[in-house]
């Protein structure tokens, strides 16, 4: 993303997986575009990560969750 490191596109936490062991990892999206990669904690592989790409994709998600209803009814004819 092209935001300051301090505004809110920033402060969404990221959850995933190591793609060489499945061990899950999170953290903030300020602390990854602070280091140029990061570490597992479960085996130790490096794992570089686009942040600019992926605060723009939680930006999208987060406005599209602002068009969802709060409730859906489903009817069953």
């Amino acid at each position: 993303m092209e935001a300051h490191a301090n505004s809110n596109r920033d402060t969404g936490i990221v959850a995933f997986q190591c793609p060489k062991c499945g061990h899950g990892l999170e953290q903030t999206i300020e602390m990854l575009k602070m280091q140029t990669r990061m570490h597992c904690s479960g085996c130790g592989v490096a794992i570089n990560i686009d942040t600019d790409r992926l605060s723009d994709a939680i930006e999208e998600i987060r406005a599209a969750a602002e068009l969802v209803p709060p409730e859906i009814t489903i009817k069953f004819f």
